[in-house]
Formats: C-alpha cells, structure tokens, sequence
C-alpha cells in the first residue's frame, strides 16, 4: 500500500512546483505599468502675488439722480425691473419748483414790460441810452432765470437715459435727498465686469496696466476668474489712504451679480528667475530635501532623482539644485510610484 502512494506524492510536487512557475512567469509578463503625466522643468519668474479685494461691479452701469434736492413724491420703478429708454422712472415734489419756474417767469414779465417803457421814455428824450441798456440786460437776466428754473424743473424726475435694468434702487419715495444723490444705478447690457481694488503705496509702484491678476468671489469659492488691470489711479483716494486699480474680469459663463465682494490676486511680475516644478511633483520633502521622478531615456520608466528645493510660490517650487532646463519629470501620479517603475505618458 505504501509502494502506491510514492508515486502520488512525485507527481502532486511535480504539478506543484509547475503551477508556481506559471505563476511567476505570468506575474513579471503582466507587471503593472502606471499612467503618469509629465512636463519639463523650466525656468519662471517666482513672485509673490499682491492681495487686494473689493467690490464687483458691471462696466456699464449708470448712477442716476435728481439735479435739484427735495422730496421724492413717486417711484415707479423697483430692483430688478427692465426699463425701456424715456421711461419715466422717479419725481420730486414739484411744489417748490413749479413755484420757482412760475416766479421766474413773472420777473420775465415785469422785464419786459420795463424795458419797452425805457425804450418809450428813451424815443420821447424822457429817458437816457443807459436807462434802456439797463432794462435791456435786466430783460435778458430775467431770461436766462426762466430756462434754469425750466431746466431744474425738468430733472426734477428722472427718466431712463437708455434701456436697461434697476440693478439697485438707492433711495425711496417720500425720502428727503439732496441734489445728485444716486436714486436709481442702471445697468445697460451685458459687458464686462470690473473690480476696484486699492492698493498700498509699496504695491502700487510694483504693478502696471496690462498686469494678470485671479479674482475670486463668495458665490464661486473655488473657481478662479482671469483678470487684467485696466486702469491704475494716479492719485491716492482720501477716505482709504490707498490707490484704486480697476481689474477687468471675465465671466467664463457664469452669473455675476454688482455688489459681490471679490479677492484679487495680482501677479506683477518682478521676482527673481529660477526652476520650478509643480509642487504635486515632489515626494518625500523634507525641508530643502525632495525627490521628484524623472523620465527615463526610453520613456516607459522613471528615476527617483534627489533634489534642494528653495522657496514655495502658489503651485510653484523653486528648485536650487538636482535638475536641468528641460528634463522631463512626472508632474501628476507621483505618488503611486517608485524607482524603476514602469509608466506610460499620457497627454494632458
């Protein structure tokens, strides 16, 4: 019986050590290769962005309001509505006014009939040249107060300059207001919009029209609007100490209302040059200590090549020593990596 079993056990180790061959065989023939994106190091100037926020608001908008100061008797427009061009959006109490236009024009009547009495007296040697001159420049005195009074009376309400929509009713009926207080803004169509924001007199000098800048707003927490430096101010603003920039930004579809409070980061450009790799690409940092992978010459493996990294800009990493312009390293997939590891590139 045990004479059977020998030959048994032979071949039950023979399948065995088989199976384990096949095993290994398959596992080197199906060793994973790694997807990885990579990019070249280059050099790039490194600057801190300046910080700066403040209020967005449209390119277009107009700021309407009375010419004279009073009581608002009436408002017939509210936030949000469209307005077609001429509409009549707001009035005074016209009762201080209309008396103002109506007195204005009995001097006008007095003046005239003045003035034809001194050219009567003048014409019967009553009356000298100067006597008529006088009533002649009191007539066209009188005049010119009728057509400011008629003036004052007509922007005495407020009609619509252009079509558009109330983005902000400022002030409301029965409300006492001031000449040229904002009533009503209006914006008047679609366009860009604008952000000032003021600057310190350290930063201002440092920064230029034309300059790129982020901006970021509340409503949109993570995603970044591109900007640009539309104007700079060349005097500074009283109430804040500061220099105001207006920064045009681009709505990249989405719905900006005026009024958002917005964050800019301005890049101005003036740093030292140096390497830089994206900061995903470094591994095992430790101080000024990293490692980064590179491309090997085959493009299908990486190195772990050490690296002195120096300081940190945003997504940026100056790199002091350990690579040269233009070597390939991974810049997304690090991390599931090591030495020697077999990739393939993928395109961004």
């Amino acid at each position: 019986m045990k004479t059977k079993l020998f030959p048994l056990i032979y071949l039950f180790a023979f399948l065995f050590l088989v199976s384990c061959g096949k095993k290994k065989e398959t596992k080197q023939e199906t060793e994973e290769i790694i997807a990885v994106e990579v990019q070249a190091v280059a050099q790039k100037t490194l600057v801190e962005p300046i910080i700066a926020s403040g209020v967005l608001s449209s390119k277009s908008e107009m700021k309407l309001a009375f010419k004279t100061g009073g009581m608002i008797k009436k408002v017939y427009v509210s936030e949000g509505q469209f307005v077609k061009e001429g509409q009549l959006l707001a009035e005074l109490d016209l009762s201080e006014i209309d008396a103002q236009v109506k007195q204005a024009k009995l001097g006008l009547e007095k003046s005239e009939r003045d003035l034809e009495r001194a050219k009567k007296l003048y014409a019967d040697e009553a009356a000298t040249l100067t006597n008529v001159q006088d009533a002649t420049t009191g007539y066209n005195v009188a005049k010119e107060n009728v057509q400011v009074a008629e003036f004052n009376q007509k922007l005495s309400r407020i009609y619509a300059p252009t079509s558009g929509r109330i983005l902000r009713k400022v002030s409301e009926q029965g409300e006492l207001i001031t000449p040229f207080s904002p009533v009503f803004i209006l914006g008047t169509g679609e366009s860009a919009y604008i952000v000032n924001v003021g600057l310190a007199d350290r930063d201002v000098v440092k920064v230029k029209a034309g300059d790129a800048a982020q901006v970021y707003v509340d409503a949109y927490p993570n995603e970044p609007f591109n900007a640009r430096i539309t104007q700079i101010a060349q005097t500074v603003n009283p109430a804040t100490g500061t220099f105001e920039a207006e920064l045009q930004i681009q709505p990249n579809g989405k719905k900006l209302i005026s009024g958002f409070v917005a964050k800019a980061e301005i890049s101005h450009g003036k740093g030292p040059v140096s390497l830089v790799v994206p900061v995903e690409a470094l591994i095992e940092a430790d101080k000024d200590k990293a490692y980064v992978y590179t491309l090997s010459a085959d493009n299908q493996s990486v190195n772990k090549t050490p690296v002195n990294i120096g300081s940190i800009f945003g997504n940026d990493v100056a790199i002091t020593s350990g690579l040269t312009e233009g070597t390939q390293i991974v810049s997304k997939g690090a991390n599931f990596l090591s030495d020697k590891s077999k990739v393939k590139v993928i395109q961004k």
